[in-house]
């Protein structure tokens, strides 16, 4: 199945918070985004562009601002040759296929088309669109992408099933797998964890897995981070329901912080830096020290653009997991912008709970 979004309306396209609202919740009825393209409300060529797309994709999500919406709806009662007519308190095509307050449905030369009006500081109307197609997404850790799909491949043929690859962050290997029809996907999924024993994570994303994880197993974390400023926590604390298993976490971002917080010791401090693995197991150690959590995640690393050195170059993070029986740490070196460091620095920090403590997958 070929899916379009099409954001139209220049104020919603500047508007970035209510953007990733909108494609967060596309994600969850769809498992991942489709092409983007963006039209202004004054464009004469818009009724052209919606039937033409609708000979190249089954599936078209408009989201548009009141001005768009009215014009949109009385465009595709022109293209369907259908009338207009007030619906639940919205104007909408009199022959819609399904509809609810401020969104409907429609077909076009054989294409779905979901109209959404949307108001940024409003709940998002309902999505609409059918997707006929099935898939799953699961990672893997510790295999790359292409000896994973060297290994995958004859297993699609059996299950009749279509995969996709990527690399998250080395070691990480997110699979989508769908089908159209005949397809066995749960099937496919449960021999590639036969194949892949204690390496599978059945899930789109690691972080409501992990959570999942904790909640189940009675368990509770906490962090110490550095450089990502809280952006563990915050991911975490993005799950309804995980306050039961997350305890609390503290941003050491200054070496005295880290030190009368947490008890870092200052000759760790000195002789290796706050950058370094004596530093992050040290902060592992006394995040887990305060009492409140059964396990501790750290990082501390030069996210850039400046501070790196010869020997510490921008990029350069360490992260540690720590329980009450052990502490385990890695280097990385990571490439890429500020953020995208941070956020690699994340998903690398999940993973090694996840690696470290493989309780937490079963």
């Amino acid at each position: 199945m070929k899916n379009l979004i099409i954001i139209l309306g220049e104020d919603l396209q500047i508007n970035r918070p209510f953007l990733d609202y909108f494609f967060t919740s596309y994600k969850e009825k769809f498992g991942a985004l489709a092409s983007v393209y963006y039209i202004q409300n004054n464009d004469k060529e818009l009724p052209f562009y919606i039937e033409n797309f609708t000979k190249e994709y089954d599936n078209i999500t408009i989201c548009a601002n009141e001005n768009g919406f009215n014009t949109l709806s009385k465009i595709l009662a022109t293209l369907t040759t259908d009338t207009i007519e007030l619906k639940f308190e919205t104007l909408m095509p009199s022959q819609v296929i399904k509809f609810s307050k401020n969104s409907f449905l429609i077909s076009l030369n054989n294409s779905q088309i979901n109209l959404i009006k949307a108001e940024p500081i409003k709940e998002l109307p309902e999505i609409l669109t059918q997707d006929d197609q099935q898939s799953k997404i699961f990672h893997i850790i510790d295999i790359d992408k292409e000896s994973a799909q060297i290994l995958l491949e004859p297993l699609t043929a059996s299950y009749n099933v279509n995969i996709t690859l990527t690399t998250i962050i080395d070691g990480l290997t997110k699979v989508k797998v769908s089908t159209s029809r005949y397809g066995h996907i749960d099937s496919f999924i449960d021999s590639v964890a036969n194949l892949f024993i204690g390496k599978i994570i059945p899930a789109d994303d690691i972080i409501k897995f992990t959570a999942k994880k904790l909640i189940q197993n009675d368990k509770k974390i906490t962090f110490a981070e550095s450089c990502t400023a809280g952006m563990c926590a915050a991911a975490l604390g993005n799950i309804p329901g995980v306050s039961v298993a997350f305890s609390g976490s503290l941003v050491t971002y200054s070496n005295e912080i880290k030190n009368s917080w947490i008890g870092v010791d200052k000759d760790i401090l000195d002789s290796f830096g706050a950058v370094s693995t004596q530093c992050v197991e040290a902060m592992a150690s006394g995040a887990l020290g305060l009492g409140v959590a059964d396990y501790a995640i750290a990082i501390s690393g030069i996210a850039g653009p400046d501070g790196g050195s010869t020997q510490k170059p921008v990029g350069t993070v360490f992260i540690a997991v720590a329980s009450a029986n052990n502490v385990a740490s890695l280097r990385l070196l990571l490439s890429g912008d500020r953020n995208y460091i941070r956020t690699q620095s994340v998903l690398h920090a999940f993973t090694l709970l996840l690696r470290q403590y493989p309780e937490l997958c079963k």
